[in-house]
């Protein structure tokens, strides 16, 4: 009667080792039509998906604050998909994700059914934004929820049915700048952190940006990117609009904090110009909307043509691939491949 029994608790072990060798197998090989999505809340989607099958969350939070939330579409896939992730622009003080999906401008609502019928997952984010006054953080704390957001859904690219080596991140104005400064970043991940969502890496395969900014660093606004017009920055504070808005991007209390050893220090961790290596990814950008005169406004700088002229001259520079265009009326530089937004994130993810 006992060598019964173990022989029956011999083979239930057996079948429970089995069960899960096999169900290892199959999430290694890509295999994940067990996936549920149990603990995802789907709602309707807010475009419309024709025939696209694809479920649609909305408002899920990636950190404790109100406005860090983000939506996401996932395409019906047995295998892992990519992921394109959009960030939104407006200066750090206004916008939303929604913009995505709402604003019929540059054909957003096709470009997100596109990539879902190329089964490639869709994200959009939202971020703290900028006070527009008593602003005490700066932009760093923008760009930071972003970076969140980003480890966020890797840290569970399992519950979305994404492969997290494949990431592009895109973006418009500040989103774009907001793009270009994680993945130029090395590696930020926290691998000794107690939250597991800091422990996730924050490298992409990609960015496809719009009307980005070159750096966050102010000054090499006048000592690189605008350098053709051999303004300074003491020309330029005599601006009350550019006082009020740097004050605001670096959290200061007042001007006279601009030069100081703190500030120094945080325009050095906000200076992509700084970061590229031969090891970032590949790049696509576009800054079409401005023509190329004097910038005599901060609106002109903020989107100014010549920041895309910098960040090809980077990559050049270190020998990483590009697709750029830049300049209006005529555009004064376009990439010999005509190599669209959609058909770069597309390349890059298929």
């Amino acid at each position: 009667m006992a060598e019964l029994v173990n022989k029956e608790i011999l083979m239930k072990q057996t079948f429970l080792i089995l069960l899960v060798f096999l169900s290892f197998a199959s999430y290694a090989s890509g295999d994940t039509s067990s996936i549920s999505y149990s603990n995802i809340e789907f709602s309707q989607s807010p475009l419309d998906l024709g025939k696209i099958n694809a479920k649609f969350a909305h408002d899920i939070p990636y950190d404790i604050y109100d406005q860090t939330k983000f939506d996401i579409w996932l395409p019906e896939s047995k295998k892992a998909t990519g992921l394109y992730i959009f960030i939104h622009g407006g200066g750090f003080q206004n916008g939303d994700k929604s913009i995505l999906y709402k604003n019929p401008k540059r054909n957003s609502n096709s470009t997100v059914t596109r990539l879902l019928s190329e089964g490639i997952a869709v994200a959009t984010i939202n971020y703290r934004l900028l006070k527009s006054t008593g602003e005490t953080k700066g932009v760093i704390k923008c760009l930071n929820d972003s970076k969140r957001a980003l480890q966020y859904i890797r840290s569970r690219a399992a519950d979305f049915n994404i492969n997290k080596e494949k990431i592009v991140l895109a973006g418009s104005s500040a989103g774009a700048g907001t793009a270009l400064w994680i993945a130029l970043n090395d590696d930020m991940k926290e691998p000794d952190s107690s939250d597991p969502v800091l422990r996730e890496s924050t490298r992409v395969l990609g960015v496809a940006i719009r009307e980005t900014q070159a750096t966050y660093n102010i000054d090499k606004w006048f000592s690189d990117v605008f350098i053709d017009y051999k303004m300074s920055f003491k020309q330029a504070v005599q601006s009350p609009e550019l006082v009020t808005s740097l004050k605001r991007f670096y959290g200061l209390s007042s001007i006279e904090e601009y030069n100081n050893e703190t500030i120094q220090a945080y325009k050095a961790k906000v200076d992509m110009l700084a970061l590229f290596t031969s090891d970032d990814p590949e790049i696509w950008a576009e800054n079409t909307k401005s023509n190329v005169a004097f910038p005599s406004s901060f609106g002109i700088m903020y989107h100014h043509a010549f920041h895309v002229r910098e960040i090809k001259e980077k990559d050049d520079e270190v020998g990483v691939e590009n697709v750029c265009y830049y300049g209006k009326d005529p555009i004064i530089y376009e990439d010999s491949s005509n190599e669209s937004y959609i058909d770069f994130v597309l390349r890059i993810l298929k």
